[in-house]
């Protein structure tokens, strides 16, 4: 008689164990909070990336940033039709991957590089990196052009080593301009990178805990 007491708990046990895994695997939030923030930040990056990279076929008509694809960038980014589109297309490429950057207007260059936490480079401080750039860190480059970082900076980077970018209204040793990739840029020419994922990332996951949170009550 003493056996069917512990049967009862086993089963009981089992039972629950069942019915935790089906409410996980049956509901989102919970499959996304197994996610890691490092995983979930890699994933978004490379989305970014290759959203950008896969615009590559964009070329302008007569270089006068000409091209209905460009017209569409500079629409979803709130600037004239033909407009220089070098942050433009990495806004509507971020939008495409799912991202609604807080940049107040981002097809000017410097929209970007108006938030002092989002800096993480200048070259007034060679060598010093708050964090090191990722994958889609953006890049203010020459006098007022940014690209896309292709691939993270190592912390030991010399002048005149390349680092790898996705590049629009951009034309290198082409004929045409438009969307490159791979684009090699020199790191002398690199004035400020600026992360604009991980603090993005950081407020959504605190805004999905709120609610969470406040779903759980």
């Amino acid at each position: 008689m003493a056996t069917y007491p512990r049967y009862g708990i086993i089963t009981l046990l089992i039972l629950a164990f069942v019915g935790v895994f089906a409410q996980t695997v049956s509901n989102p939030k919970l499959k996304a909070l197994k996610e890691t923030f490092e995983q979930k930040e890699e994933r978004v990056r490379q989305a970014w990336f290759d959203s950008a990279k896969a615009e590559n076929w964009v070329r302008e008509k007569t270089n006068h940033n000409d091209h209905p694809r460009i017209y569409l960038y500079n629409k979803v980014a709130g600037s004239p039709k033909n407009a220089p589109y070098c942050a433009a297309g990495l806004y509507f490429t971020a939008t495409l991957a799912g991202l609604k950057l807080p940049i107040t207007t981002p097809a000017a260059v410097r929209s970007w590089f108006a938030d002092p936490k989002k800096i993480i480079y200048t070259k007034s401080q060679p060598g010093r990196f708050i964090q090191m750039p990722k994958k889609m860190d953006v890049v203010w480059l020459y006098q007022s052009h940014i690209e896309g970082l292709a691939e993270p900076i190592r912390r030991d980077i010399d002048d005149d080593d390349y680092i790898t970018t996705v590049a629009f209204n951009s034309q290198g040793n082409n004929p045409k301009q438009g969307v490159y990739f791979p684009m090699r840029r020199r790191w002398r020419d690199v004035r400020k990178v600026a992360n604009h994922i991980t603090p993005y990332l950081k407020k959504l996951a605190k805004d999905e805990a709120a609610i969470l949170a406040k779903e759980s009550r």
